[in-house]
């Protein structure tokens, strides 16, 4: 049925026609951080830890958007990411972790934002201007059932890798 054959179905309770535009509830427009947060909300198991880091978002996101040496320098648990194909906001990544682990991550990266899966994990970093510098969330959250329970491991992981991101912006060139 088209859209013009349901409208001419809908009435309020006056029996006046009514277009579905008009029930349509509030919209809201979500900043990147934001926007992290809610898509995480519906990961079981994953976690979103955010921080004000006090330098321009421009800044920051350079730093962060260099996935094959921002990843590896915040992440203990990873030694290398490369990307192996890149088309517009989508790469591919190899990432080769600690203890021999390898997986493959699908990207989108855009400004102010990137989400990433891979077979083992489901990560993501946002970042938006804050009066005080930049606010930076970091997220993850691992692909197996029962990991719920290491939450407590994910938060102090990612909160670990935000202060080191913090450092090394913070670091004399």
């Amino acid at each position: 049925m088209t859209q013009d054959r349901i409208e001419q179905h809908l009435d309020d309770e006056h029996g006046h026609p009514v277009a579905l535009s008009d029930l349509a509830g509030p919209t809201t427009t979500l900043d990147s951080v934001r926007r992290l947060r809610a898509l995480v909300a519906g990961i079981p198991g994953a976690v979103v830890v955010e921080r004000v880091i006090p330098a321009p978002l421009a800044l920051v996101w350079d730093r962060i958007s260099d996935l094959e040496r921002s990843v590896p320098e915040s992440e203990w648990h990873v030694r290398s990411l490369r990307i192996i194909q890149a088309n517009g906001d989508r790469l591919e990544a190899d990432v080769h972790g600690i203890g021999g682990t390898r997986d493959r991550f699908s990207i989108v990266l855009r400004p102010g934002w990137c989400w990433m899966q891979g077979r083992l994990l489901y990560a993501g970093m946002a970042a938006v201007a804050a009066p005080e510098g930049t606010r930076v969330a970091w997220a993850a959250g691992l692909r197996f059932p029962g990991s719920a329970a290491l939450r407590p491991v994910l938060r102090r992981s990612l909160d670990r890798s935000l202060r080191r991101l913090d450092r090394r912006l913070q670091a004399p060139s």
